[in-house]
């Protein structure tokens, strides 16, 4: 003869179980966990300690919303089998949402560093040669002179982005040509990505070689002035410019109407 389990009190097992006593009665009224015994002069309800184990696929059922409806399918079942896939499906999609976290994560990390490193490099206000690795870069030509150009081709580079699957490292800003005037002319706006989106697919990117850049920082405040600056500087050196890009700083992104860059300059005497 089967020895009969010990049995606790609603009191006890919401104790035991961290759960309260209230969820256990409506846990009971939906038909999802019936008291092992009811005693029928007082209506006390009882539960065994093989129903722990119960409790504990309810709360982590809950935990990942899973609804009264499943739970009750799940319980009225009553089949091992069919609780092992339905375990199975929420380890899956427990896993798609640990990646989704993940991901997010990554992205305020990378969007931190970003404005961390904007704020230094705006402490920087007079020329600089800084080394850079190489660096990879997605880019479309600039329509610089057309109405509202920066909003469309920058629209138009989230859409490639977003086509190819590629993740923002939140470094974007605008590729110039510099003429022998020192006359700077925008050609493409760019973003740049990391390595292993640039792996996946060569072709689509184009490459800025490691080397030494003149670099230089300002507001829209003092643009022009920072660019005459440099134009004279160049001239001034007769340095070949071989590459020229100006990259959008985060140092007040509320602000729409103001706005920080960094010039990098790669020039051949420098390299």
């Amino acid at each position: 003869m089967k020895k009969r389990s010990k049995l606790y009190s609603i009191g006890e097992t919401s104790k035991l179980k961290n759960l309260s006593i209230k969820a256990l009665r409506y846990y009971h009224k939906e038909k999802i966990l019936m008291p092992a015994y009811i005693n029928e002069s007082t209506g006390y309800r009882y539960y065994s300690a093989e129903q722990f184990i119960h409790i504990d696929i309810i709360k982590a059922g809950r935990q990942l919303n899973v609804s009264i409806e499943e739970m009750r399918k799940i319980f009225s079942s009553a089949n091992t089998e069919e609780l092992l896939f339905f375990l199975e499906q929420k380890k899956k999609d427990i896993d798609a949402q640990i990646n989704q976290l993940n991901s997010v994560k990554n992205k305020i990390d990378i969007l931190r560093k970003r404005i961390d490193d904007s704020f230094n490099i705006m402490n920087d206000e007079d020329f600089k040669v800084t080394h850079f690795q190489e660096r990879y870069l997605m880019t479309t030509p600039s329509t610089e002179g057309k109405e509202s150009s920066d909003l469309l081709d920058y629209s138009t580079l989230d859409c490639l982005m977003e086509n190819y699957e590629i993740k923002s490292i939140y470094e974007s800003g605008t590729l110039y040509y510099i003429d022998e005037t020192g006359h700077p002319t925008p050609t493409f706006v760019f973003e740049l990505i990391n390595k292993e989106d640039y792996f996946k697919n060569k072709d689509l990117f184009s490459i800025l070689p490691t080397g030494n850049y003149l670099t230089l920082s300002y507001t829209n405040k003092n643009r022009n002035e920072k660019m005459l600056q440099l134009r004279n500087f160049i001239i001034g050196n007769k340095l070949h410019v071989i590459h020229c890009l100006e990259l959008y700083l985060f140092t007040d992104i509320f602000d729409v109407n103001a706005f920080s860059c960094q010039l990098q300059v790669y020039i051949k005497e420098y390299n």
